[in-house]
């Protein structure tokens, strides 16, 4: 009755990636890259490597782990101090907040 696929098993449920009677696989038939869902689930795609649907999540993982990465050293390259678009940043507001002398007492140091 249950049968695994591809390291799925499946209970009968359409919500699967890889269940061909899912509506995710019925929109992207005809949805911008027509059969991309086959490409994950079958073996006879024109990939190099077949991928499977955990396969397809890693990939996401990997893809948003980066590019969070990207927008945080983007956002501290901006937020620099020798940044040099954005030379008056004092007149701006930007300050660092109060730490008490233990940080080296940086109340209202202008940046």
């Amino acid at each position: 009755m249950n049968t695994i696929r591809y390291g799925k098993t499946s209970y009968g449920f359409d919500v699967f990636l890889s269940s061909t009677t899912g509506p995710t696989f019925n929109a992207g038939r005809s949805i911008w890259l027509t059969g991309w869902l086959n490409a994950v689930n079958e073996n006879s795609n024109s990939l190099f490597l077949t991928i499977g649907p955990g396969d397809l999540l890693v990939h996401h993982a990997i893809a948003l782990s980066l590019h969070t990465t990207t927008l945080i050293f983007v956002k501290g390259a901006l937020d620099a101090c020798g940044f040099k678009l954005m030379s008056n940043k004092k007149d701006f507001g930007y300050n660092f907040p109060c730490d008490g002398p233990g940080r080296g007492d940086t109340c209202d140091i202008s940046t």
